[in-house]
């Protein structure tokens, strides 16, 4: 019988129909065998569709028992909002977890069309002031998928704090800007073809993919950055 895992609270919450899987990170560190093996990602996501990843982290080396590098756990190897180049969580493997959020706080809304995931955190309030929101609006009845990234100021801080959201493709997929610098072409290895658009412009950058085989591939990411301020930021 099937498990509509998207009830999951504090946790890795999963939505799959037919076409599509998507995996969302609402999870907050809590002990340390969690902050040991989990990551900087907060409210990244994966996507899935038609039996193949397009939207991904940058991998993870298969290793059991010794430490995997750091740089594989930051919150730019996942598909997530950052400010400032700073971890969301901040890694320290002789300590756990520095710096955690301490609020996660995971919600749903679901009818006959669409699943609504939305999920915030704290993990920027200390050093920045702001609290980050995701909203996901996942259609049924379609191959689409409308994110809303919010940042949302608690305190007035006269500095620009940088933005970037960040969106991992998968090594074997090929990518091209249109001219309006607003849509992403993704062509995936299976020849299905995707189109990522967004109201502000938007880049392509390099990454890496670890594979199953710990094999390190380039890969690419689409990229919005920008500057946060007093004002709410929503993209």
């Amino acid at each position: 019988k099937e498990k509509k895992l998207f009830f999951i609270k504090n946790g890795l919450v999963v939505y799959n129909d037919r076409e599509k899987k998507i995996f969302f990170d609402v999870v907050k560190p809590e002990n340390n065998f969690i902050n040991n093996k989990l990551h900087s990602g907060t409210l990244s996501f994966e996507l899935s569709a038609k039996k193949e990843k397009i939207i991904t982290n940058c991998g993870s080396l298969n290793k059991i028992y010794d430490d995997k590098p750091n740089y594989l756990r930051f919150s730019a190897a996942h598909s997530t909002i950052i400010l400032n180049n700073t971890n969301i969580s901040e890694l320290d493997y002789k300590k756990s977890y520095t710096r955690i959020p301490q609020n996660i706080n995971y919600q749903y809304k679901e009818n006959i069309n669409q699943l609504t995931l939305v999920c915030t955190h704290d993990g920027y309030k200390e050093n920045y002031k702001k609290i980050v929101k995701r909203k996901l609006t996942i259609s049924k009845l379609k191959n689409t998928i409308i994110g809303q990234d919010s940042i949302m100021p608690i305190k007035l801080n006269s500095k620009k704090i940088l933005l970037n959201i960040r969106f991992h493709l998968m090594p074997d997929s090929q990518s091209s800007l249109t001219n309006s610098k607003k849509k992403v072409i993704i062509k995936t290895k299976n020849q299905n073809t995707w189109v990522f658009e967004a109201d502000n412009e938007l880049e392509i950058d390099e990454s890496i993919f670890v594979d199953s085989n710990d094999k390190i591939q380039q890969s690419r990411q689409i990229v919005i950055n920008g500057f946060v301020e007093n004002s709410i930021k929503v993209i």
